[in-house]
């Protein structure tokens, strides 16, 4: 019977091991208004989850500015969920507490991290610019600055991530009037257990650093 259950329990690890996870990354901005789309989906997309992030504003409150955003949740295909959060001065400070932490970590988990990295496929970048300033030779100059940012932009990304298709980008200036708008998309492949293998590796050197620092940390007596 403790055969059968761990011969059970070694072919559910090797399936979960083996699930391929796929992620889709849409951003949009016209003007003011910016569009962001995520959605996570494994076997083929029997398994999906997509969030959408389609406002995003700054209110002023009685404790200064509150960033606001409108999110939707849909699951195959259906909308379960349409909230609205805020992110307040206190929430902020608490995400620069944390962001803190994580920096002075990221010496130690930046191996794991790149690692993982080259484990992700890349199989589509798209990134497509509209813009304008009204004016035909601020317009000609933004012009080249936003290629250059594109070009290094996209260059540290494939050192890291395996593109398995040229990346598509276009700039194009209206002369006449201001406009901007931007359209980039993402689809990203990898398998469960690149995530879980990370998971591990991430909590070794994590304990392995209380570890390390409790031994190195002066004693009372």
């Amino acid at each position: 019977m403790l055969g059968w259950i761990l011969i059970g329990l070694f072919v559910f690890i090797v399936l979960l091991a083996a699930t391929p996870v796929r992620i889709s990354l849409y951003y949009g901005r016209v003007g003011e208004n910016d569009h962001l789309v995520v959605e996570v989906s494994a076997w083929f997309h029997r398994i999906r989850r997509k969030y959408e992030l389609p406002v995003v504003m700054v209110k002023q409150t009685e404790n200064g500015p509150e960033l606001k955003a409108k999110v939707e949740t849909v699951r195959q295909e259906e909308k379960t969920a349409e909230t609205v959060r805020g992110v307040g001065k206190d929430q902020l400070q608490k995400w620069k507490q944390n962001y803190q932490v994580i920096l002075e970590r990221f010496h130690d988990f930046k191996p794991v991290l790149k690692q993982f990295a080259k484990q992700i496929r890349c199989e589509r970048l798209e990134w497509h610019t509209v813009l304008g300033t009204g004016e035909a030779a601020e317009t000609g100059a933004l012009l080249g600055a936003v290629w250059g940012v594109k070009s290094i932009l996209i260059a540290l990304f494939s050192h890291a991530i395996s593109l398995r298709s040229m990346p598509r980008l276009s700039v194009q200036p209206v002369w006449n009037q201001p406009v901007i708008r931007t359209q980039a998309r993402c689809i990203l492949h990898f398998f469960l257990g690149h995530v879980l293998v990370m998971g591990l590796r991430l909590l070794f050197r994590l304990k392995k650093g209380r570890v390390h620092k409790w031994e190195t940390s002066p004693s009372g007596a």
